[in-house]
């Protein structure tokens, strides 16, 4: 396969990671963040929405493609969806907002951890600085597994319970399979589980690694990582075959590496 050739859907099942993904360059949502980040002068409203727009019309172009080479005509498919009347609240409904919920909760004790902590972290880099100044030894790598640590944590922070709660709102039709998702393995539900349960593994490797180099943070750790992990068990039960999706270009190629990143 060409190096810089697009895999299509790459982008639905990734960590929105752009600035350490791989696959940033065969990525039609990629492209547009490296033409962003080349970029002298920021985009106008006008040119942020003119992209936007381009990017859903190409969406809607590659969905169309895909229906097409499983033999199904999208016209049909927008005669049954209009047909369809509105779902009215369900099971489905309270379960999907009590899992976004559980992320935010997440999002939240962690974001007051490091608001909490910002002394604490502030004089630890004066205690490095101190030591550089002193020529003592400085653990560098040790130091760089903290930083990516803490990167880690902070990008997917929100992150999980947007998509724990992508997942349930698509677990009725995963179970349920039609022309959508003829593969319930390969649903776009079992897909975002996935993604969200892989999130949380990176985050509670990330916390574990600083509460290893601050033992003295032990029991505020503790605490996050029990939500963190009640999530992961939820998911789990939901969605038993998660690891059984394969995601465009992160698993059928080879797994690759770019500076710290992970996919």
């Amino acid at each position: 396969m060409s190096k810089n050739k697009l895999i299509p859907s790459v982008h639905n099942y990734c960590d929105r990671w752009c600035e350490r993904c791989v696959f940033v360059e065969r990525c039609a949502i990629g492209l547009e963040e490296i033409k962003r980040w080349n970029r002298s002068t920021p985009m106008t409203e006008e040119e942020m929405w003119g992209a936007i727009g381009d990017n859903f019309k190409e969406s809607l172009k590659m969905l169309d493609d895909m229906l097409r080479q499983a033999g199904i005509d999208p016209n049909d498919i927008m005669e049954i969806s209009s047909s369809e009347s509105e779902p009215s609240p369900s099971m489905k409904d309270k379960l999907e907002e009590e899992t976004f919920e559980k992320g935010m909760s997440y999002y939240q004790l962690s974001e007051r951890f490091f608001q909490k902590n910002t002394d604490f972290f502030e004089q630890k880099g004066i205690e490095l600085q101190r030591l550089a100044e002193m020529n003592m030894p400085i653990d560098l790598d040790r130091l760089g597994y903290i930083q990516d640590a803490v990167e880690i944590i902070r990008q997917y922070a929100a992150f999980i319970g947007v998509k724990a709660r992508r997942a349930i709102s698509g677990l009725q039709e995963m179970n349920n399979p039609g022309i959508w998702d003829p593969e319930p393995q390969q649903s776009d539900a079992n897909g975002s589980a996935k993604v969200c349960i892989l999130c949380i593994d990176q985050s509670m490797a990330s916390w574990e690694t600083i509460r290893k180099t601050w033992p003295e943070k032990t029991d505020e750790i503790l605490d996050i990582l029990l939500v963190l992990s009640q999530l992961r068990k939820e998911m789990i039960a939901h969605f038993p075959e998660w690891h059984k999706f394969v995601r465009p270009g992160f698993d059928p190629e080879p797994q690759q590496f770019r500076r710290f990143e992970w996919n």
